[in-house]
């Protein structure tokens, strides 16, 4: 009988670290180019146009969940429940940012994405009204790990997504400023879409 070594099938290639990476927003309503995000010659990624890039990424990186929740049913012979239903799924995205620049502040203040600054490092003056909902965005992030032809490269994107928490933020000697958000994610009506997550790199013969 073979000893459990000699059964391994695992690879270290297919360990990731995201070390590079960028989170970007788009408008609402942007047009989406399905299953082109990566360059088909170079494989690279392609960050879509009209996307902005809102910098410095804390290093928690970026975190997603599912939320499921689930409920049983039950029998009079069994304590166990005898089958399980889902009652929902909750998605969500948290990223902090690690710089106060007019795009983090714009989202911070709940500014429709049609008025965000066009220049992420002027001057910015925001003030706090009366906020009844915060607005949606489409929203994305790209990530690399490794270089050259041993490179991965990740998309990850929400359809439709608008922020539900965020981060006490502090102001000291000692520490950067940062700004972290939650966001939900939800089903774009159009669309019919979520969320998508795609990977590709250099070293595949074919993308995905």
């Amino acid at each position: 009988m073979a000893d459990v070594q000699s059964q391994l099938n695992v690879t270290d290639t297919n360990v990731r670290k995201w070390g590079t990476q960028l989170f970007f927003l788009l408008p609402p309503t942007a047009e989406v180019a399905d299953h082109v995000w990566f360059d088909p010659t170079s494989r690279e990624p392609i960050l879509p146009a009209g996307a902005l890039d809102l910098g410095y990424i804390t290093t928690d990186g970026i975190a997603s969940e599912d939320s499921i929740s689930s409920e049983g049913t039950n029998m009079l012979q069994s304590l166990e429940a005898v089958r399980t239903d889902l009652t929902g799924i909750e998605k969500s995205m948290t990223v902090a940012f690690g710089e106060d620049n007019g795009y983090v502040q714009a989202l911070w203040h709940g500014t429709p994405f049609e008025d965000f600054p066009t220049d992420p490092a002027a001057a910015w003056l925001f003030d706090d009204g009366e906020i009844s909902q915060y607005p949606y965005y489409r929203l994305g992030w790209i990530g690399q790990d490794g270089v050259g032809e041993l490179a991965r490269y990740r998309v990850e994107f929400a359809y439709r997504a608008t922020l539900t928490a965020k981060e006490s933020r502090s102001a000291n000697r000692t520490d950067a400023e940062t700004y972290g958000f939650t966001f939900g994610l939800f089903k774009d009506p159009e669309l019919k879409k979520s969320f998508t997550r795609a990977q590709n790199g250099p070293g595949y013969i074919a993308g995905p």
